[in-house]
């Protein structure tokens, strides 16, 4: 089995930064629109090290995307 690149997404709630680790851009992506809807501060979104995520701006507009295409009744 091959090295496996996770995903990760960086996240402020309540004052508490969290980081979750996904297998897919796509599963990182959903898990921080999610997120966001939540309430939550999503600062990070990306591979490898911590400090290589997509930045703030980038995140917004991804979730704008994604709240657009997403059903009505969701």
């Amino acid at each position: 089995k091959g090295n496996v690149m996770s995903w990760h997404v960086q996240y402020r709630r309540d004052a508490i930064d969290h980081l979750v680790r996904l297998r897919s851009p796509q599963a990182a992506i959903a898990a921080a629109c999610r997120l966001i809807d939540g309430g939550c501060d999503v600062y990070g979104i990306g591979t490898g090290p911590l400090t290589d995520s997509i930045d703030r701006d980038q995140i917004a507009k991804i979730y704008a995307q994604w709240a657009m295409a997403r059903p009505v009744n969701d």
